[in-house]
């Protein structure tokens, strides 16, 4: 093993672990610290992380940036002291998620990298993206659990990286919607703040599958005990209940689809509006029609796949209404469209929404989109127009969406005429639905 320059004081750690399918960062530090007997945050120090740090003997908390991406000094330490392949290490992180999901790709964040710096797309990515769950995790009490195996009975399974991308918001397999807050305690279970990865980084004696948490006991927070519930016990009668059967075989085959794209072997380009778009632009796509659903709604309750589905967002959009006029004083005019551009909180919520705005992404062709969407662009430039303009021009969409949210046909050029000028080749019309 070759030692990485500028690191003569970095040592192979005495034992490691493989990667599990799909594992994110934080829950390969959480496994890799609990098999040492060590914190979390003493272990991402004795790991080299980060490189950049030269006091490497305290650390008060893990940078949230580092489920997103690392720097490559930190890459090359990383994989040293672990003794992890670079791919192996790569595959722990969110970015390498990008070609699949439009919000991880800095092509469709509407930036470009700054000359010079590698690091441009941590904090790119990181800030000012809800559509990745950078400060949270959700979970599958049964996929923690693990598959039986002996490494998995003593450590649990893997907390996986799509649980960090709000259209996984359920585990087909186990039939369970995913869940952000402890059973027991209520609070997030990883995270202390927004500022953590990893709460209590400290902390030696947590299990991978124990909360995090410190629920809040008078003004010494820190010195209270940790949660410490066992997660995988998390009891399905507390989880969201949808008593017809349509709405959850709805969301599971919905779950199941987005699942396939965001798979490796899945396909690198799918039909969005009857034009064929790439995956990860796609995601995009679904993004900017969910935020015109919230703003209109209930203009497009008559999409829902069942009745009970259209409460569910009912709901959610009442809350969001009154969170957009409650933000009318408010000087930045972004923070008031978040009220209908952030994802919900609640899984069965977003596959609920997102169920609609496949279902209006699912139509043949431009046209037929045009039906069904410019009905909700007109409504929300009723609703209030300047708010409705990044709304009606979600950053990152694909060239058809855009031109079936904007463009109004004009004489004999038609939208399809439009489309062909402004993508010059990047987008390909479809015969057949490829989803």
């Amino acid at each position: 093993m070759v030692e990485p320059s500028g690191l003569s004081d970095l040592r192979p750690l005495p034992r490691s672990l493989d990667p599990l399918e799909d594992e994110s960062l934080p829950g390969y530090l959480l496994r890799l610290s609990y098999r040492l007997g060590i914190g979390p945050g003493p272990l991402v120090l004795r790991a080299g992380l980060p490189n950049s740090r030269r006091d490497r003997t305290t650390l008060i908390r893990i940078p949230v940036s580092f489920a997103v991406s690392l720097d490559e000094p930190d890459i090359i330490a990383l994989c040293y002291s672990t003794r992890l392949s670079r791919r192996e290490a790569d595959g722990l992180l969110l970015t390498s998620l990008g070609s699949r999901y439009g919000a991880l790709n800095p092509a469709y964040r509407g930036r470009q990298p700054h000359r010079g710096r590698d690091s441009f797309s941590t904090s790119r990515l990181q800030y000012n993206n809800p559509w990745v769950l950078t400060t949270r995790t959700q979970y599958c009490p049964d996929c923690l659990a693990g598959d039986g195996s002996e490494i998995q009975q003593s450590l649990g399974g893997a907390w996986r990286r799509l649980w960090r991308l709000p259209p996984v918001f359920c585990c087909p397999r186990h039939e369970r919607f995913l869940r952000r807050y402890c059973h027991h305690c209520g609070e997030l279970v990883q995270n202390r703040h927004s500022n953590d990865l990893i709460a209590r980084p400290r902390d030696s004696e947590l299990h991978p599958l124990q909360c995090r948490a410190t629920p809040q006991q008078g003004e010494l927070r820190a010195a209270s005990p940790a949660c410490g519930a066992d997660l995988t016990q998390a009891p399905k009668d507390t989880e969201p209940i949808l008593k017809d059967p349509r709405s959850r075989n709805a969301l599971f085959a919905l779950q199941r689809k987005f699942l396939s794209f965001l798979s490796p072997d899945g396909p690198k380009q799918v039909s969005s509006v009857g034009w064929i778009v790439p995956t990860a632009q796609y995601f995009q796509d679904l993004r900017g029609v969910v935020a015109l659903i919230f703003m209109t709604w209930p203009q497009a309750r008559p999409h829902a796949a069942t009745s009970e589905l259209a409460r569910v967002i009912d709901a959610e959009a009442a809350r969001r209404h009154g969170l957009f006029h409650s933000r009318g004083a408010e000087p930045r005019k972004n923070l008031r469209s978040t009220a209908y551009t952030d994802p919900p909180d609640d899984s069965v919520v977003t596959g609920a929404v997102l169920e609609i705005a496949c279902r209006l992404l699912r139509s043949p062709d431009e046209n037929a989109a045009a039906e069904l969407l410019v009905p909700l662009v007109d409504e929300a430039k009723r609703i209030h127009q300047p708010i409705s303009y990044p709304l009606r021009s979600p950053c990152g969409a694909s060239i058809p969406l855009l031109v079936v949210l904007a463009y109004r046909p004009r004489g004999s050029r038609s939208r399809r005429d439009h489309i062909e000028r402004i993508a010059e080749g990047h987008s390909i019309r479809t015969t057949s639905s490829c989803d």
